[in-house]
């Protein structure tokens, strides 16, 4: 129950992949007001995932820049107060010390890191299942477009620790079954707000589910193709 005004006067989120009812920055701001510092934390690690997408554009020379991440365009540039795991990667990512292929995957390795040790440090289970999931899911992606085109692939995120047991099948192969791109990026956010709501806790007041409900509205916010980047240049830079 401590977070029961908050979680009572946050809009209920659609169920499936559709536009979200309130906008990602009024819910922050609604969020960040009401959590304690210990909470605020896990908020910023899960708002981190735009800054690492921003970055991860910006390194590719991508005009594309979501200014509702935790820092700044200047900030990037600058790499003012970025977060260590941020600053590591670039120092590696500029001595091309990074001898993998696509050379992002450390990135997106050290940020799922980062959420993980946020994770145990504010003993949210939803944040380490959730890293967990989305860690399994993604390397499982990996795995059958190799598969596809007839390649060995290789996880590329399991340098990160997860106890993380499902095996994904059934969401993949709704996914494999999906008639475009677009459709099949429908079929795998609606699996993670399945998996989010499973795994948000019993209290709908807790501190765990104001993070589940942000993790719902940062994949929801994706379809709102109005207020978000456009979708297809959004897939062909991240997907």
């Amino acid at each position: 129950m401590k977070y029961y005004r908050l979680m009572s006067i946050m809009l209920k989120l659609p169920e499936v992949p559709d536009v979200p009812p309130i906008e990602l920055k009024a819910a922050v701001d609604q969020i960040m007001e009401a959590v304690d510092e210990a909470d605020r934390r896990g908020v910023v690690a899960l708002l981190e995932f735009l800054d690492c997408r921003n970055l991860e554009a910006r390194l590719q020379g991508v005009e594309v820049f979501d200014d509702r991440a935790v820092f700044s365009r200047a900030a990037l540039e600058e790499r003012v107060d970025l977060p260590a795991y941020m600053t590591d990667f670039l120092e590696l990512y500029e001595s091309g010390a990074i001898a993998e292929s696509y050379p992002f995957d450390a990135l997106w390795r050290a940020y799922f890191g980062h959420l993980l040790r946020v994770a145990e440090e504010a003993r949210s289970s939803f944040l380490q299942e959730w890293a967990g999931f989305e860690i399994t899911l993604r390397d499982a992606l990996v795995l059958l477009r190799a598969e596809d085109l007839g390649e060995k692939g290789e996880p590329r995120l399991s340098g990160v620790l997860t106890e993380e047991g499902e095996s994904h099948l059934t969401l993949l192969s709704a996914y494999a079954e999906a008639s475009n791109p677009l459709e099949g990026e429908r079929v795998l956010d609606r699996g993670r707000l399945k998996k989010i709501e499973a795994i948000s806790g019993i209290d709908p007041f807790s501190a765990d589910a104001v993070l589940a409900y942000l993790a719902a509205l940062l994949i929801l916010d994706r379809w709102d193709l109005e207020q978000a980047a456009d979708m297809a240049e959004m897939l062909e830079v991240f997907g």
